[in-house]
């Protein structure tokens, strides 16, 4: 839902003016004394805070390189030093809007790549991380990786987390390929609670990519003493990743943390949490979990609910499960099968980050 932080003029006068009066004599002393005060320089005490706006520009700059608008704004207002030294990065900001709508074609521009490159790479230019990423991904569509890496490499330095999780993927597309460093930075973003590089690493660690003799190397100094065996130590991880990218929101980590729990690799075997994955993946559009999760209706006898999950996976390209889904069709009604299919065309996924 979109909230205004500051009042329009079309809001009208929210404010009403004190009547005016003249002081008298005892009233006009206590004003001079209020603005002394106000004027006086404070006296520092040890439990004031540190003097924020003495920090360097180019430290600020990089500390709020990552920020949205709203997060930028709100760091302007902090003081005139650091509206002074954000105004590059509020360029930027606009930049981007500018580039996102020639990219999308969206607020009354028709879609023009050339004309949001070229916001994208002036708002990089002004140290936004977000428009360096914008920038990265149009020169990966077009086929220019090593122009792309090198956005990402500056985006990725300055702590983004979008920017850390794309140079990770493009390590693992490059040629050659170099699966130590994706590893590393596919690290770095999931630390930062991005979901979609925590299901990249969990699928690395999955494969063995990039995994060595420990995984002190691998993932950054993370070295786990319970285990001697490296296989279990990769299943920990890649277990422990795929959960926490299913528990923000990532459909397809949702469904191989079902896998997990239901095959105890990893974590705990639980066929409880097993079932509870998987119906939410198949609640977020995840076709092979549509299947799974209508397998298991079926066996607890729920039909119509089977039926439905059933045709939505067909409908995905599931083809294993057009089979069952006819068996249980010859067992309902003609009504009952109306309604299932009915069910199927209403049926609408719940949003999810992928």
């Amino acid at each position: 839902m979109k909230q205004k932080t500051w009042p329009d003029r079309s809001d009208g006068v929210r404010f009403t003016a004190f009547p005016l009066s003249k002081p008298n004599d005892n009233e006009e002393n206590i004003i001079l004394s209020r603005r002394s005060k106000i004027g006086s320089k404070p006296s520092l005490s040890p439990t004031d805070g540190p003097d924020f706006s003495a920090l360097p520009f180019d430290i600020l700059t990089k500390i709020a390189a990552s920020f949205n608008f709203p997060n930028l704004l709100a760091a302007s207002l902090v003081c005139r030093s650091w509206r002074d030294a954000l105004r590059p990065l509020r360029e930027a900001m606009m930049l981007l809007r500018y580039g996102k709508r020639f990219k999308h074609g969206r607020g009354g521009v028709r879609r023009n790549l050339d004309k949001a490159l070229d916001s994208f790479l002036k708002g990089a230019a002004r140290g936004s991380t977000l428009a360096m990423v914008d920038a990265g991904l149009i020169y990966w569509e077009r086929g220019l990786k090593e122009e792309a890496i090198a956005l990402y490499q500056k985006a990725a330095a300055l702590g983004d987390p979008a920017g850390q999780c794309n140079l990770g993927i493009s390590y693992l597309h490059a040629q050659p390929q170099n699966h130590k460093e994706a590893v590393k930075w596919l690290h770095q973003a999931s630390i930062g609670g991005y979901t979609r590089a925590q299901y990249q690493l969990a699928l690395c660690l999955h494969q063995g990519l990039g995994v060595h003799r420990n995984l002190y190397e691998a993932v950054s100094g993370e070295l786990f003493l319970f285990w001697s065996d490296l296989e279990a130590q990769c299943g920990y991880q890649m277990a422990k990743w795929y959960l926490k990218a299913a528990e923000g929101g990532y459909v397809r980590a949702m469904y191989n943390a079902s896998l997990c729990y239901s095959s105890g690799v990893g974590l705990s075997q639980s066929r409880r949490q097993a079932r509870k994955w998987m119906r939410r993946a198949a609640d977020r559009g995840h076709s092979k979990a549509q299947f799974e999760h209508g397998l298991a209706l079926f066996s607890e006898g729920e039909m119509m609910k089977a039926v439905v999950h059933l045709e939505l996976a067909t409908r995905s390209g599931e083809t294993a499960a057009t089979h069952v889904k006819n068996v249980i069709l010859q067992q309902l009604s003609a009504t009952s099968r109306e309604r299932a299919l009915l069910l199927a065309d209403n049926w609408r996924a719940l949003p999810s980050s992928r």
